[in-house]
């Protein structure tokens, strides 16, 4: 049997799709963007439908094609927050399709509805606009009433660094609270923290960036330069284990919003490598956050004790 596909229908009812889906989606990543990216992805997702009118692919390219079509629409309706995040925004929103098309297809099942197409693994099914949207809006009314229930995905939490280096040097660094980070300097107990090299670099003092530069790309260590306690611990990384050097400090202060956390000594791990993102060049883990009484201004302006 021939079937007629109009396409003005095909792109409204996928169009409106798509920016249900993303919205979803982004709750359930705990990430938020504008009406503007959304309303763009969902332009994106109705223009990727049009992949059902191309002839039959190889199944190779048919899974490539939706991967990458899948993390464009993504892309597009959100902003970059690093591969993480992206990947998890990736995730719900081909999860939520997959509901989505399988909701569809229980009710042409059941309901014998003629009209089922299947082609570069994009399903076709004749069922009127207003059936399928319901299904789409069936889909999102249950994850919000799951994260009414349940509560949404905690922002990011991000805290800013302050160490004082020498007398007129301060290093200021954006980094992220991760509950799954545990890193500890073995030699001393003290709490660490893990950060990038590169945007860090132009803060520090030359004799200390001589030796960094010198740790990751020279084939022998240098000799830490005077006065500076550089130590050498093995870390798990992006890329496996690697020993990566670190630097032992005593002025070390932690705060967000009107919060300060004072450690004490701190030990701060450099890495070369480049996978934060940009919002932030580090982590740190809970430890950090209970090892020390945390403080607040007080209304006479002074730091006063809350915990």
């Amino acid at each position: 049997m021939k079937i007629i596909i109009y396409l003005d229908i095909l792109l409204l009812v996928n169009f409106l799709t798509g920016y249900l889906l993303l919205c979803a989606a982004g709750h359930l990543a705990g990430s938020e963007t504008s009406g503007l990216r959304l309303l763009a992805g969902g332009l994106a997702a109705a223009a990727a439908s049009l992949l059902m009118l191309l002839p039959p692919l190889p199944v190779p390219l048919q899974l490539m094609s939706k991967a990458l079509v899948g993390a464009f629409v993504v892309r597009t309706a959100f902003s970059w927050r690093g591969w993480r995040m992206f990947g998890r925004q990736t995730a719900w929103f081909l999860l939520l399709n997959l509901i989505a098309a399988g909701s569809c297809l229980l009710l042409s099942l059941r309901c014998g509805i003629p009209g089922l197409q299947v082609n570069n693994l994009t399903v076709y099914l004749n069922l009127p606009p207003m059936l399928l949207l319901g299904c789409i809006l069936a889909v999102y009314g249950i994850v919000r009433t799951l994260l009414f229930l349940f509560g949404a995905p905690r922002p990011a939490e991000i805290w800013q660094l302050r160490v004082s280096l020498e007398p007129g040097r301060t290093l200021s660094l954006p980094l992220l609270h991760d509950t799954g980070f545990f890193l500890k300097d073995p030699y001393s107990g003290a709490q660490a923290v893990l950060v990038e090299y590169a945007p860090c670099a132009g803060q520090l003092p030359p004799d200390l960036r001589a030796c960094l530069e010198g740790c990751f790309y020279q084939e022998q260590w240098p000799e830490p330069p005077p006065g500076r306690a550089i130590r050498i611990l093995e870390c798990r990384t992006a890329s496996g284990r690697r020993l990566l050097p670190a630097l032992c400090v005593k002025d070390a202060a932690l705060s967000r919003q009107h919060q300060t956390i004072r450690p004490g000594e701190l030990t701060i791990v450099f890495s070369p490598e480049h996978s934060m993102g940009g919002r932030f060049c580090g982590l740190f883990g809970t430890d950090l956050l209970t090892s020390r009484p945390a403080t607040r201004k007080g209304e006479d302006g002074r730091w006063i004790s809350v915990g």
